[in-house]
């Protein structure tokens, strides 16, 4: 039951801006990120807020992920200011 919660609250973790197709990478790439530093996280808000706080613990692939999300038009401010977008 924990697993199945965890994986909704990744799965909730990016913003609703983002393509499917980014969300499942986000997804794949943050869900230990998350595991790990913000323990379960019920709401796709708290848990994005949780990365931006840990900006610093992610691993370079949710990094990777989170700036390649920022660079969307529709992304909330709190991510682009974390996370630069690449391009």
């Amino acid at each position: 039951m924990r697993s199945v919660l965890l994986a909704a609250a990744v799965a909730m973790s990016l913003p609703a801006f983002a393509q499917a197709d980014g969300r499942a990478e986000v997804r794949a790439r943050c869900q230990a990120d998350v595991k790990a530093n913000c323990g379960l996280v019920m709401s796709r808000d708290k848990a994005l807020a949780c990365l931006i706080e840990n900006a610093g613990k992610l691993s370079g692939a949710c990094k990777s992920a989170l700036e390649k999300a920022s660079c969307d038009a529709k992304a909330p401010d709190s991510l682009k200011a974390a996370f630069a977008c690449p391009g």
